[in-house]
């Protein structure tokens, strides 16, 4: 079980660290979600030869998380947006 909550504890310092990189608080949903999984993953190694592959499967979610391959993520500069600023016209007496 140790090897689920070390998991558990640093997914949440991702996400903590990706929402202070943008100078932000975490969401609370996303930190929700992220307790919900493991803790059905933890569920899941109660049965012990399913143990070894909910322990790898929760390194596996935290190694994509911090890769940003997991569909829904959000990239750092995603909740920034652009502004354009005009070109400068030249003026022409005519």
């Amino acid at each position: 079980m140790s090897g689920l909550v070390l998991a558990w504890l640093l997914g949440e310092g991702i996400i903590v660290w990706r929402a202070a990189k943008q100078h932000e608080l975490p969401v609370p949903g996303n930190m929700l979600a992220a307790s919900a999984l493991f803790a059905m993953l933890a569920l899941l190694a109660e049965y012990e030869p399913a143990r070894k592959a909910a322990v790898a499967f929760a390194f596996g979610v935290d190694i994509a998380v911090l890769m940003q391959v997991l569909p829904g993520g959000t990239t750092p500069a995603a909740g920034k947006t652009a502004t354009k600023k005009k070109a400068a016209t030249p003026v022409t007496a005519g």
